[in-house]
C-alpha cells in the first residue's frame, strides 16, 4: 500500500548533511559509521563552531560539561530558520534539560547511540524543521499581504480625504496609476503617499485628480 504523500519516509534521509560536532574519538567515529549506512553524508567538526555553517540540513550536537560554553555562544547564532539540532546527552540534569530548551533541539538521543534511535530522530527533527519552515514561510506571506493591504487602504483615504476624490473611485485611481507606471498597486499606493505627504507639508505641488 503507497504511503500517503507529505509523509515522512527512510529514502527521504538519502544525501542529508550531518554536521557531527563531537570531539574525535571512538563515538564520533561510530556515530559517522552509522550516518553513513542510513545514506547521510556527515562530517565532524570540533570544537563546536560560534555558529552553525549554512550547507548542513542537520546537527547532532554534544552538551557535555566541556562543550557548554561553546555551547551557549553557539545558542546566541540560532534563528527560526536555523537547520535542526539532534542533542547527545549521557545523562541528565537540570543545567543539561536547559540547554536543550536553549538549543530548541528537534530530538534528543541518549548515550549510547542505537542505529534505530539514531534514524527515528533523524526523520523526527527533520519532517519538523520542514513543517516549521512551511508555517513560517505562510506567515511571512500574510503579513506581506496584510502590510500591502494596510498601504493601499491609507492611499485611498488620503485620495478621498486629501484629494476628494470618492472612496469608490481611489481603486480604479491607483490602479490606472499602477498600469501608467507599469508597477503594482502597491508600489502606487506608496507613490501616491509620498506625494500627498510632499504637498502637505508644502515640499511639492497639488496633484488633481484624473479626469
Amino acid at each position: 500500500m503507497p504511503k500517503p504523500s507529505g509523509q515522512p519516509k527512510i529514502s527521504d534521509l538519502k544525501g542529508t548533511r550531518v554536521l557531527v560536532l563531537l570531539p574525535p574519538g571512538r563515538e564520533a567515529e561510530g556515530l559517522m559509521t552509522h550516518l553513513i549506512r542510513i545514506g547521510c553524508l556527515p562530517r565532524l567538526d570540533w570544537p563546536i563552531p560560534a555558529r552553525l555553517p549554512e550547507d548542513i540540513d542537520v546537527a547532532i550536537v554534544t552538551v557535555d560539561s566541556d562543550a557548554r560554553a561553546d555551547v551557549r555562544v553557539l545558542i546566541t547564532s540560532l534563528t527560526e530558520l536555523s537547520p535542526p539540532i539532534i542533542v547527545l546527552v549521557g545523562y541528565e540534569d537540570p543545567s543539561t534539560l536547559q540547554l536543550v530548551l536553549e538549543l530548541r533541539a528537534a530530538a534528543v538521543i541518549e548515550r549510547p547511540v542505537k542505529p534505530f534511535g539514531l534514524l527515528t530522530n533523524l526523520m523526527i527533527s527533520r519532517d519538523i524543521w520542514k513543517r516549521r519552515r512551511k508555517n513560517l514561510e505562510r506567515i511571512a506571506a500574510a503579513e506581506q499581504r496584510q502590510a500591502a493591504r494596510s498601504v493601499v487602504d491609507i492611499a485611498k483615504t488620503l485620495l478621498c480625504r486629501v484629494r476628494n476624490i470618492e472612496m469608490g473611485q481611489t481603486h480604479r485611481y491607483l490602479q490606472k496609476a499602477a498600469m501608467d507606471g507599469r508597477i503594482s498597486i502597491e508600489a502606487a499606493a506608496e507613490r501616491v503617499i509620498a506625494g500627498i505627504m510632499a504637498e502637505t507639508s508644502g515640499q511639492g505641488p497639488p496633484h488633481d485628480p484624473p479626469d
